[in-house]
C-alpha cells in the first residue's frame, strides 16, 4: 500500500488516506482515524486495509484525485514521540565532513539524536529558513523507516519484521547551531527549527519496498543534482539501527526512523552551499515518490503537527 495524510479543502481535517492510481481513498470508513492509527492496530488491519485497497471505492470512499488535494501532510504527522534520527552513517559523508571541518569520524554503534514532531512538515510546505536565528541552512537527503510493532531488543535478523513502511525525509539541518564551535555538538538544536522534518509524500509499504538496501534517491536543489542516496551504502543498514535502537528501549507503531544521508550536503562542497530564500528542494526515488519543498525567508506560524 501507498499512504498519505492530506487536507483535501484548505484548513480541513487530516484525512488517512490510501492512494490507488492517481486516486485517495479514505481509511475512516475502516475506523482509522489516522495513519498512525492503522499502524497500531497491528498486521490484521493492514491486510483489510490493503483488501479494501485492492476493491477500490467499492469498499473505501473516494476523496479525489492526489493532484487535486489542498494540502500534503506528512504520512505521520503525529509519531508517539520525537523521531529517531542517524548520523554520519554514509562512509563517503563522514569524509566530506572530515575534509570541511574535522567534524567526520567512523563510529562502532549509529550516532543517534531526535527531532521532535514540530519539525514535520509534508511534501509541498514551505520550509522556513528562520533567519536571524540561523545563517547557514543545509539539506540532507535520508530514507525513513516507520515502526509497525513494537519492538524491544530485537536481534538485527528480526528487525525487519517490526517495520511497517518506508518514506523519504529531509534532515534540514542548521550547520551554524549544529557547530557553534566548529564542530558537530549541538545536533538536537541545529536540526530541530520547525519545519525541519519534511517527509512523504507517501509512505509504502514494506511488503511492496522488499530489502530497504534497494532503496535509490536523489535530491536536486533547483533543478541541480547535489546527492545520490543508496541505501546499499549505509554503514550501519536499517536491521542494524533498529536492532540498536530497540536495546533496552521499546519502539513503538508509528515511531520514525530517519537512517542516515549520503555525501553532497551543502557543507560539504567547496566552497559550502546554503539554502537561501526562493531555492526548493525535491528528493525523488522510484519506489518512494518525489518529496518536494520550498524554502523561504518568512513562512506563516504554524500550529499543532
Amino acid at each position: 500500500m501507498r499512504l498519505m495524510t492530506v487536507q483535501v479543502a484548505a484548513g480541513g481535517p487530516a484525512e488517512p488516506a490510501v492512494v490507488v492510481g492517481d486516486e485517495l481513498l479514505s481509511l475512516r470508513a475502516l475506523g482509522h482515524a489516522s495513519v498512525r492509527g492503522l499502524i497500531a492496530a497491528g498486521p490484521d488491519a493492514w491486510a483489510a486495509a490493503g483488501e479494501a485497497a485492492a476493491a477500490g471505492a467499492g469498499a473505501l470512499p473516494p476523496l479525489g484525485p492526489v493532484a487535486a488535494v489542498a494540502a500534503v501532510l506528512p504520512p505521520v504527522p503525529d509519531p508517539p514521540r520525537n523521531a529517531f534520527c542517524v548520523g554520519t552513517n554514509y562512509r563517503a559523508h563522514i569524509d566530506e565532513l572530515d575534509r570541511t571541518d574535522g567534524s567526520g569520524a567512523p563510529t562502532g554503534a549509529p550516532v543517534v539524536f531526535t527531532k521532535p514532531w514540530t519539525s514535520l512538515v509534508g511534501s509541498g510546505a514551505t520550509v522556513p529558513l528562520h533567519p536571524g536565528v540561523t545563517d547557514f541552512v543545509d539539506w540532507e537527503a535520508e530514507f525513513v523507516a516507520v515502526i509497525g510493532t513494537p519492538a524491544l531488543t530485537v536481534e538485527r535478523d528480526e528487525a525487519l519484521a517490526h517495520v511497517f513502511g518506508y518514506m523519504l525525509g529531509n534532515d534540514v539541518t542548521a550547520r551554524d547551531l549544529q557547530k557553534p564551535d566548529g564542530k558537530a555538538t549541538q545536533w538536537f538544536k541545529g536540526k530541530s527549527l520547525d519545519g525541519f522534518a519534511p517527509t512523504g509524500p507517501v509512505l509504502v509499504t514494506a511488503d511492496e519496498v522488499g530489502d530497504p538496501a534497494g532503496l535509490r534517491a536523489e535530491l536536486a536543489v533547483n533543478g541541480t543534482v547535489r546527492q545520490r542516496l543508496d541505501a546499499a551504502d549505509m554503514i550501519h543498514d536499517v536491521p542494524a539501527i533498529i536492532a540498536h535502537l530497540s536495546r533496552g528501549m521499546r519502539l513503538l507503531p508509528g515511531d520514525l526512523v530517519f537512517t542516515g544521508t549520503a555525501a553532497g550536503v551543502g557543507a560539504g562542497h567547496e566552497p559550502p552551499i546554503s539554502l537561501h530564500d526562493g531555492d526548493v528542494v525535491e528528493i525523488t526515488s522510484a519506489r518512494l515518490g518525489t518529496l518536494r519543498n520550498p524554502f523561504a525567508d518568512h513562512v506563516p506560524v504554524r500550529v499543532g503537527p
